[in-house]
């Protein structure tokens, strides 16, 4: 009886554990991937001239804003991770991401077209 009682509270945790990664997944990509692709309206990681225009806009970053948003944002490694290889605090590459995940952002919109 106490095995199965047990058994029924490790699934309701699991069952919340991956209910909040979920959401936190969910929540990071909301915020970060629409500066891509809804700025233009149209899916531009799927042609070349925009990843082209990416990677330009990108270069136009300072070297540690740049490796932030690369390491974070496109290949989704954790900030915590980032932060211990940069040798700052999570919250510093939190501070750096928004920043000029902004910068990035005010970019596109002043020119949102891509020739």
């Amino acid at each position: 009886m106490s095995d199965e009682i047990l058994i029924k509270k490790c699934r309701e945790v699991l069952r919340r554990i991956a209910w909040r990664l979920q959401y936190q997944v969910k929540k990071l990509s909301t915020r970060e991937l629409p500066i891509i692709e809804n700025i233009c309206g149209q899916n531009l990681i799927s042609s070349v001239d925009s990843k082209l225009h990416v990677e330009e806009m990108l270069d136009s970053l300072p070297s540690k804003a740049r490796f932030i948003i690369k390491q974070v944002v496109i290949n989704g490694v954790l900030e915590e991770i980032v932060a211990q290889h940069l040798g700052i605090s999570q919250q510093g590459v939190n501070k750096y991401k928004r920043k000029y995940l902004g910068l990035l952002r005010k970019k596109l919109e002043s020119n949102p077209t891509i020739s």
